[in-house]
């Protein structure tokens, strides 16, 4: 298991030493390589040794799901050994039993065992387990018993209050995990494990937390005051302020004792209301690269600061004194992380990619699209950072100015403050992705818009979906966006090293037709001819590669599937006209008309090859809905 440290369980099984070792491996098909003289080896098929594998996967299962009961002092649990991550060892526990026995008599053991699992094996098995997850589990065990406390100072009402050092139990880990091992191992498996805890006396003496309630009560002894005259502010503490920021930690060096101090995250918390009117945080130098591509390095500026560590200090300063007032320090000069200099240092930049891509004019969803555009023109991106679109774009509202545009919420459309802006994040992935740099999150669209490549595409919608990249070069990165009325572009700045990008779109497969659907409108009669509102599209999948050639020969492959839902053909017809097996059915009868007076018939199912008229605004060519694409699905931002 990746990322975890396993421990490795042999029960039963004599340690080889000094020894000559059989190697066997068994292939995926079944077959057995044994290593021969002069380095050639002989394969045959064993199907017998195929199916004791099968048969101990079953074992393994069987073990996993069945529970062990855990007791520690006086209370019990029950223990998944899959929870812990239990993995038998098939080809070891295999070779183990054919030392003295064979694939038929190993199958008839398993099969024993599997009517009567209180019987056991004749023979040990061995496997693995996940070490973190069982000292996670033992760490709950733990919480059963009385712990040990090296002591410390309670607050009571607005008062420190000691709390004494006592002993307390733990678990013998190292014991523990020999035992419950071999409950997992053992043959026949034990019904119980108890594990064994030790007691464990504290380090510190009571003197120890005498002296710290001392220091705790000068502490709180009353409130405090921070203030200064330039910038004007004040920093108040009550005691109760003081008292839940107060912390102790054990130390130990020159001596075992308590040092008792302000916690850095809750004085921080009180500062924060401060730091808007008071501070002037520094500023990074950046790169601003205009219309005509000139490349600038705007300086940065030092800035001032609240720095927490200062605060707490002058804190302590002033409850030793009788005013219990100090001054509030405020840290001048703080030089910015990046200048000029160090962005210059980094290297020439050039256009290393851009993409641009079509839209009509003067809809809502475009003043959606050019905001997205000035948002993230000449944003910075520094060697190995991380950008999100979303999190640097921020959620559209109309505060902002970002206006109301159909957007696919659950495979329905509808209008949302800033839909649309799909169209500026397939631009963006595409310059991301023709840099070749390092895709993090991406979400192609459900649905096929031909104004995109193939598969090579990306939707956003607030909160989720998001596009997000690394900056995986060894130079800064500068976006840069450009638009006119019918268009949008995407270039980035920067120094890729000249990494070589092919890529590969298969051709479509997997063909999905697409249904007809009918909607509910009361104003279309049914002696009107059906209005088409949605033309049909089939659905069907891509396979998209990326490769990608470094400078130093190195090489990166990516592949993978994109699935295009597809749209459904749609016609308005009355409620009446409506098929059965519609959501909206209501069984009504249609209405009369002159040439029908007792009910104009259903006509349905419609023809989706006539002849129909289609709304006005909307074209029958060119992309699916209206001439613009309805876009997205679940969250995904669509054009009408």
């Amino acid at each position: 298991m990746s990322g975890s440290r396993r421990l490795v369980l042999f029960l039963g099984v004599p340690i080889l030493a000094l020894g000559v070792l059989a190697v066997v491996v068994m292939n995926q098909d079944g077959a057995t390589t044994t290593p021969g003289s002069g380095g050639t080896a002989t394969t045959r098929l064993d199907p017998s040794r195929l199916e004791a594998i099968s048969a101990l996967n079953d074992l393994e299962n069987s073990l996993a799901l069945t529970p062990i009961r855990v007791e520690v002092s006086e209370s019990s649990f029950s223990l998944l050994p899959a929870a812990i991550g239990f993995d038998l060892d098939e080809n070891a526990t295999l070779d183990t039993a054919l030392a003295d026995r064979s694939v038929d008599a190993i199958l008839e053991d398993l099969r024993r065992r599997e009517d009567d699992s209180g019987a056991g094996l004749p023979w040990s098995i061995s496997g693995t387990i996940d070490e973190t997850a069982l000292n996670g589990l033992l760490d709950l065990y733990e919480s059963a018993l009385v712990s040990p406390d090296e002591g410390g100072i309670d607050i009571r009402g607005s008062g420190p209050v000691a709390r004494y050092p006592r002993a307390g139990f733990v678990i013998d880990r190292a014991v523990a995990r020999n035992r419950i091992v071999e409950a997992l191992l053992g043959q026949p498996r034990a019904d119980a494990v108890r594990l064994p805890t030790v007691e464990v006396q504290p380090v510190l003496p009571r003197a120890a937390v005498d002296a710290a309630l001392q220091e705790a009560s000068v502490l709180l002894a009353g409130p405090v005051t921070l203030t200064r005259t330039d910038p004007a502010a004040t920093l108040h503490l009550d005691v109760n302020q003081l008292g839940r920021a107060l912390t102790t930690e054990v130390v130990m060096d020159p001596t075992p004792g308590l040092r008792v101090a302000f916690d850095r995250d809750v004085i921080n918390e009180y500062l924060n209301p401060l730091r808007t009117g008071f501070e002037a945080p520094p500023r990074n130098a950046y790169i601003l690269i205009d219309d005509q591509e000139t490349i600038t390095y705007v300086p940065g500026f030092s800035g001032a600061l609240l720095d927490v560590d200062l605060v707490i200090r002058a804190i302590t300063q002033a409850t030793r004194r009788e005013s219990r007032q100090s001054t509030l320090p405020l840290q001048t000069g703080v030089e910015p992380e990046i200048s000029a200099e160090d962005l210059a240092a980094m290297g020439p930049l050039s256009m290393i990619s851009e993409f641009t891509t079509k839209h009509n004019c003067c809809q809502p969803r475009v003043q959606n699209i050019h905001l997205f555009a000035d948002v993230m023109d000449n944003v910075n991106v520094l060697p190995g950072e991380t950008l999100s679109l979303n999190e640097t774009v921020g959620e559209r509202t109309l505060e902002r100015g970002f206006l109301p545009a159909p957007t696919i919420i659950r495979g329905e459309i509808e209008d949302q403050v800033g839909g649309g802006v799909s169209q500026f994040a397939s631009t963006f992935y595409n310059a991301v992705f023709w840099a070749g740099l390092e895709v993090i999150d991406h979400k192609p669209h459900s649905y096929y818009f031909s104004r995109y490549p193939m598969g090579i595409e990306a939707t956003v919608s607030w909160p989720v979906p998001d596009l997000v990249f690394r900056n995986d070069t060894d130079a800064p990165l500068v976006i840069k966006t450009s638009y006119t009325r019918t268009s949008i572009t995407v270039r980035f700045y920067g120094n890729n090293a000249d990494r070589e990008v092919t890529a590969t779109v298969s051709e479509p497969y997997d063909p999905v037709p697409y249904p007809t659907e009918y909607v509910p409108n009361p104003e279309v009669m049914p002696w009107d001819p059906p209005m088409e509102v949605q033309q049909g599209a089939d659905g069907w999948s891509v396979d998209v590669t990326r490769d990608i050639t470094f400078t130093d020969g190195t090489t990166s492959h990516e592949e993978w599937k994109v699935r295009y839902r597809p749209w459904a053909l749609q016609f308005e017809v009355h409620p009446c006209q409506l098929p059965e097996d519609a959501e909206d059915f209501t069984g009504d009868p249609c209405p009369p008309s002159p040439e029908f007076p007792d009910g104009y018939p259903t006509t349905l199912p419609i023809d989706p090859n006539a002849e129909v008229p289609v709304e006005e605004g909307e074209t029958e060519e060119g992309e699916a809905v209206g001439g613009e694409a309805v876009e997205g699905e679940a969250g995904e931002e669509p054009t009408t």
